[in-house]
């Protein structure tokens, strides 16, 4: 993978013991005219799922438009061969909530997850896990409350890779240094055991990406 030498010392010292692993699946929103176009892999490395495919692991995606005005409007995004389509807004916001529960992976046990992912373009409306950014800060909330002390990963349009992490007020400064589609990747755990299609699991995660044009 594409890595930058751009880690602070801070970051440096935690290193993968809680890393996001921004390597792992993500969505992300991409603009454009007349329609944006929603993706699924792994924006550093140009991966981007097809159907048939692992595309068609992503169940039913929501999604709301917000027009300049401020209105916003529910649809269901169309899934194409390499992306959902849906119109193009001033804001949209993605949500994809009904993923299957995810077994433990590997030879090491994990506990067993239910996945939320999330994907954001524009400034307008609310996620449960959401990064917005203002000016040069970016700032993570859950549930409209800040999450301090958390890694946030920016994924910049040649695929380098920059780790950060939230004050306490949840926000942390980054300043695009090349022009291109910035992907801004969040992760946020809970333990917090549940039911899902007859399922049991442990964990809630909850993962938001942002993007971000320069």
């Amino acid at each position: 993978m594409k890595i930058a030498s751009l880690v602070s010392g801070t970051v440096a010292l935690f290193g993968c013991a809680l890393s996001l692993n921004a390597g792992a699946h993500a969505l992300w929103l991409e603009s454009g005219t007349p329609a944006s176009k929603l993706y699924f892999g792994e924006y550093a490395e140009n991966l981007r799922e097809t159907s048939p495919g692992r595309l068609d692991s992503i169940v039913e995606p929501d999604a709301t438009i917000i027009d300049q005005a401020g209105t916003a409007k529910a649809i269901s995004p169309s899934r194409e061969s390499t992306h959902f389509s849906l119109p193009a807004g001033a804001t949209v916001l993605i949500q994809a909530r009904r993923q299957p529960i995810r077994a433990p992976q590997g030879d090491t046990p994990t506990p067993v997850q239910r996945r939320f992912l999330y994907a954001r373009l524009g400034e307008g409306g609310s996620l449960p896990l959401d990064i917005k950014g203002n000016g040069n800060t970016l700032r993570l909330t859950f549930m409209g409350e800040p999450v301090p002390k958390a890694e946030i990963v920016v994924i910049a349009p040649s695929g380098w890779e920059k780790h950060l992490r939230t004050d306490e007020k949840g926000e942390t400064s980054f300043s695009p240094p090349e022009p291109g589609l910035y992907v801004i990747e969040a992760k946020h755990e809970l333990n917090k055991p549940g039911e899902f299609e007859g399922k049991a699991y442990a964990v809630e995660s909850h993962k938001v990406t942002l993007s971000l044009y320069k």
